[in-house]
């Protein structure tokens, strides 16, 4: 071997024609141990404070705004969430295209800091339109914090170690996620059992969540690494990035890397927000209380992120060996199968059910894995930041189809029609995936970096 591992002595050490070693992991030149772990942690608070704000929604509008008409308050959800998108969809991709610019740590800083504002307002609002408003503020946020997340994922590790941290990342985001609807989920019913009113409690429990995010810019500030990724700090011009996105897009790899963070995102959005609104409004139509249906929906929630982090591990080592698009195929039909499980569920309460939400998380990780370490290999470092930025237009686009079409089955027709819609979706993506793995299925850059090392 051209390069001795001390492993038995430390986890890490330094190889000086690249960045630090992390066990298996290789991470690009001059980025450290530290800008790594900030960035683990960004995984955890980023994705899990975008999330919790559709998860623990039924509380705000049961609690606060005293909506518990499932098919209102369905139609709501879908419209929040589609602003919350809009909003990214119209500044997520020039939001790329800064951070090529400037770099990405002051993005991602500004990102964090505009989602806590959101979570403090939030729970202050007393119609429906003061959601939207503040559904603005947090759109700008989201559309600042994914973008960088995603851009970030993809500059800090060398090709052979692409998928390895893409798993890394997405165990943090799925242990993000339980560590957000925990403490939003959880809060308002502890609160309450000590004397508080429901809306008093919904108050300090985003408080608390909007307390981390401010914690988490200092955090950002100090961890990752800064600067622009060229070494040359060369900035590309804007109208470069903007055709960076569209021209990559020839790229059948590229294309369909976006095609999957469509319906990957959607994914995510249709299990944050209708699982929580599904077990609120049963719970609530029992002449149950809102707090203690967030408390109770956690145990399926979590068992979706746990099973995601341990099946991202897996995942991301199996992206590591075989070729991206059949990786990408495969996350596919891991999709299919488990959101069509979903219709065989009565109530999400119903620990019988627990398995199905397990396979429920693995998909959703194994996704949003492939369609990253997919375009993380074929887009040119200089121009990734815009990639990128286009792969999260690509996403924002799902999100909303999801929240609106998904909003508009669940108010409707019944709770389960949300997830039988992203199955068709990816059923259909599906066979487009097997076409390209077929006919294009790309060099096997992997392996090469792996033999070169």
């Amino acid at each position: 071997m051209s390069r001795t591992r001390h492993l038995d002595h430390s986890m890490i050490d330094i190889d000086s024609s690249a960045g630090a070693r992390i066990g298996q992991i290789q991470l690009a030149t001059g980025v450290t141990v530290r800008h790594f772990w900030t960035y683990m942690y960004a995984s955890l608070i980023c994705i899990g404070m975008m999330t919790n704000m559709n998860f623990s929604q039924p509380y705000i509008l049961t609690e606060h705004l005293g909506i518990s008409d499932q098919g209102v308050a369905g139609a709501i959800t879908g419209q929040l969430t589609g602003m919350t998108e809009i909003i990214a969809l119209l500044l997520i991709w020039p939001c790329g295209m800064l951070a090529d610019r400037i770099g990405r740590r002051p993005v991602i800083m500004l990102g964090i800091g505009l989602i806590g504002l959101s979570y403090a307002l939030y729970p202050w609002a007393t119609e429906v339109i003061h959601l939207m408003y503040f559904r603005i503020i947090f759109g700008v946020g989201v559309a600042a914090v994914a973008s960088m997340t995603a851009t970030i994922q993809n500059d800090y590790p060398v090709e052979s170690s692409r998928g390895r941290v893409v798993g890394f990342s997405s165990a943090f985001n799925a242990l993000g996620i339980v560590f957000a609807t925990r403490l939003v989920s959880a809060l308002p019913k502890w609160l309450q059992d000590a004397g508080l009113d429901p809306v008093a409690a919904g108050r300090y429990a985003y408080g608390a969540a909007a307390l981390v995010c401010f914690i988490s810019v200092v955090v950002f500030r100090f961890g990752l690494k800064g600067g622009v990724p060229e070494s040359t700090h060369k900035r590309p011009r804007w109208a470069e990035l903007v055709a960076a996105g569209f021209r990559q897009a020839r790229n059948p790899r590229i294309l369909l890397a976006y095609a999957t963070a469509m319906t990957s995102r959607g994914d995510m959005v249709v299990a944050g927000l209708f699982v929580s609104l599904w077990a609120t409004m049963a719970v609530k139509a029992a002449g149950g209380e809102a707090a203690v249906a967030q408390y109770q929906v956690f145990l399926p929630f979590a068992v979706m992120q746990v099973f995601a982090v341990g099946w991202s591990f897996v995942f991301g080592s199996i992206l590591d060996r075989i070729n991206r698009v059949a990786g990408a195929v495969l996350s596919l039909a891991l999709s299919v199968v488990a959101y069509g499980a979903l219709y065989f569920v009565e109530s999400p309460l119903d620990l019988r059910m627990l398995p199905l939400f397990a396979l429920l998380g693995a998909a959703m990780a194994s996704a949003i894995m492939s369609s990253m370490a997919l375009v993380g290999q074929e887009a040119p470092p200089r121009e990734r930041g815009a990639v990128i930025g286009l792969l999260s237009v690509f996403g924002s686009v799902g999100i909303i189809l999801a929240a609106g079409v998904g909003g508009a089955l669940f108010s409707a027709s019944t709770p389960w029609a949300p997830f039988l819609l992203m199955a068709g979706a990816q059923a259909v993506l599906l066979v487009w995936g097997l076409l390209v793995w077929l006919l294009a299925p790309g060099g096997s850059k992997v392996a090469a970096a792996t033999t070169s090392s």
